[in-house]
């Protein structure tokens, strides 16, 4: 019997973030509340204060930041950590991988472990103890079937 977690299509983090996105994010996760202003300092370009303020904003009404009015102006806050963030990235790359597909999930997973294969032989093993572990933990939670039917 297979499990699976229903991923929520509602969930702010399935939607795609662009490249901008996730760096402005990443400020905002690894320190304190930031305004405009602070975020701008600490990107690795230099953006125009508006198109700062608009990510900022975008990425607010997307459901990944908090605000707060302070004075006049805004203070920006993660609202999940990195690792949740790359947990719900994750979860909407399978959901996309698998539904976005006419062939045989099994035939796609046998590409995915050639690609990782051909990408890094070490994130292969990590991949596999990892699958390992969760196997374990499923068969140790899992609640028996009944023996009769």
């Amino acid at each position: 019997m297979r499990k699976t977690k229903p991923i929520s299509e509602s969930a702010p983090l399935t939607r795609s973030l662009g490249q901008r996105e996730r760096e402005v994010l990443s400020i905002l996760c690894g320190h304190e509340p930031a305004t405009v202003q602070q975020v701008s300092e600490r990107l690795s370009a230099s953006l125009a204060y508006t198109t700062v303020m608009t990510t900022l904003d975008r990425l607010f009404k997307k459901g990944f930041l908090r605000r707060e009015k302070q004075d006049r102006a805004y203070i920006y806050s993660a609202k999940l950590t990195s690792r949740e963030i790359e947990d719900h990235r994750a979860a909407g790359m399978v959901r996309r991988f698998f539904t976005d597909s006419a062939e045989h999930p099994e035939i796609l997973v046998s590409c995915l472990v050639d690609a990782v294969q051909g990408y890094d032989t070490r994130l292969l093993d990590q991949l596999e103890a990892r699958i390992r572990a969760a196997r374990e933990k499923y068969d140790t939670t899992a609640p028996e079937e009944s023996e009769e039917g």
